[in-house]
């Protein structure tokens, strides 16, 4: 698959490190920059950490689902596999929940132990092996819980929904306050000092980052079911109408569920997170990739329903059935990549579209690399941006054209040389250009999607404006010299 236009904008966050970006937590160019200091700086390299976060994360839902006939349909949908090997900040959020999951799970174990058990590392007879008493959490795993939830809250914000969900599974427990409040107390000041980073990047720029993504997550606009219903459709794309259909029946059997820890746990972590994306879906728009993380927990619960039902023959038909738009929407997509189909308009094509812009974008960045005078190449966005770095060019995004990013941290403007590229539909606005000369065509770059005509980009060079020195004027008269 061709790079995505945020995956390469990773990228380039992974080449400056900081304490944290614009737009999101520091963690995806922290597992990005690791893996291109082992395999360089490759598309691979920028897509491992998402392969090894896929598996881990497939393998806690192995680990917790009882039984496991369902999984080979989870790995069948198109999050895990097309979206298993694509980077974003989505992918530390999937890999450090599934690890906050699994401690929780491991928390509430040990909770719900008899108070009389000894547990041990080796076995309850030797006096050297370190002794926990079941009923409680010991500090260590405390501590594991607090850095795991920070790490998370490094990947991306909606983490922030595991604090009330995981305080809601042990609110649950039914057991003493004094065996386990200190405890969340104490791993929530752990997480804190991880997320620390953030903290003062923040800081440094006035909470604005901070207060982007607030707005972004908080906006109400367009309230109503279309939105709540472009929601539910990339929801039904990705997996299908289970987790729809058993959301009901989770929330009429939490108590029963509940009983349980690994049920407990997971219930908490579906039900809150996905009742609340719901009802963020009838205030306003939503975008499909943020519920993403609760239906790690889901298929679990899934499974638990599975086995009730499997026996009879048309529960188990009907359960496969659940999948079919997801298996279809991967079935469909697998053939358009090897031979793209007529069925969409080349206009609504985004795949082959996607590899369209990437030749173009690497043709642009080889067009002003040949050139050789080192002149940087403005654009206005910062995909196309992140596109031309990734390829060689030194390519910088004009603050205030497009919405700002990264890039836009420290501003940059056309206005700030003599004379430079710039890569765009055409010219620039007057604003953006004032003082330059009309610019000089360098080179166009359609996009021509399945012989359609797409768009164009254009290699535009800038020459600031000289003005004329104005030539002195003469009388025409002789000047003579003072006779001695």
């Amino acid at each position: 698959m061709a790079p995505a236009d945020d995956e390469l904008y990773y990228w380039c966050w992974a080449e400056h490190l900081q304490l944290s970006y614009y737009d999101h937590p520091p963690m995806t160019a922290y597992l990005i920059r690791a893996s291109t200091e082992v395999f360089g700086d490759t598309l691979f390299a920028v897509r491992f950490p998402a392969l090894v976060a896929s598996l881990f994360v497939l393998a806690v839902i192995g680990w917790l689902s009882r039984p496991r006939h369902l999984l080979a349909w989870v790995v069948f949908t198109p999050l895990y596999t097309f979206g298993g090997v694509i980077n974003t900040p989505d992918t530390p959020l999937l890999l450090f929940w599934a690890a906050y999951l699994a401690w929780l799970v491991v928390a509430h174990q040990r909770l719900s132990g008899p108070p009389s058990e000894t547990t041990g590392t080796v076995n309850a007879d030797d006096e050297t092996a370190p002794k926990t008493r079941a009923g409680s959490i010991p500090f260590w795993l405390w501590t594991i819980g607090g850095v795991i939830l920070g790490c998370g809250m490094l990947s991306k914000y909606t983490t922030g929904l595991l604090v009330p969900a995981g305080f809601l599974t042990f609110l649950l427990s039914g057991k003493s306050w004094r065996t386990w409040v200190p405890g969340y107390i104490y791993h929530g000041v752990v997480s804190s000092v991880v997320f620390t980073p953030v903290i003062l990047f923040n800081w440094k720029y006035d909470f604005a980052p901070i207060r982007y993504q607030w707005g972004h997550a908080m906006a109400t606009d367009d309230s109503g079911f279309q939105p709540f219903g472009e929601f539910v459709g990339v929801q039904l794309l990705l997996f299908g109408t289970l987790p729809f259909i058993l959301f009901p029946w989770v929330l009429w059997n939490f108590r029963r569920l509940a009983a349980d820890p690994r049920l407990r746990v997971c219930a908490c972590l579906y039900a809150a997170p996905f009742g609340f994306f719901l009802y963020k879906a009838l205030r306003g728009p939503l975008e499909g990739n943020w519920a993403l993380a609760c239906y790690i927990a889901f298929w679990p619960l899934a499974a638990h329903w599975y086995e009730g039902v499997r026996g009879s023959i048309r529960w188990r038909v009907f359960s496969y059935a659940t999948f079919m738009i997801p298996a279809t929407c991967v079935v469909l997509v697998i053939v358009h990549l090897i031979h793209p189909v007529g069925l969409l308009p080349s206009a609504n094509d985004r795949i082959t579209r996607q590899f369209v812009i990437n030749d173009v974008m690497r043709e642009a960045a080889e067009a002003v690399k040949a050139r050789g005078d080192g002149l940087p190449v403005y654009t206005v966005s910062y995909q196309t941006t992140s596109f031309l770095r990734f390829y060689g060019a030194d390519a910088r995004q004009i603050e205030g054209v497009t919405r700002p990013s990264h890039f836009t941290m420290t501003p940059e403007h056309l206005t700030d040389v003599d004379r430079a590229y710039v890569f765009f539909e055409g010219p620039l606005p007057e604003e953006f250009a004032s003082g330059f000369d009309p610019p000089q065509i360098i080179k166009n770059f359609p996009i021509v999607v399945r012989g359609d005509l797409y768009s164009y980009y254009q290699l535009l060079l800038y020459t600031r404006h000289k003005p004329q020195v104005a030539k002195p004027e003469t009388t025409g008269c002789a000047v003579v010299a003072d006779r001695p």
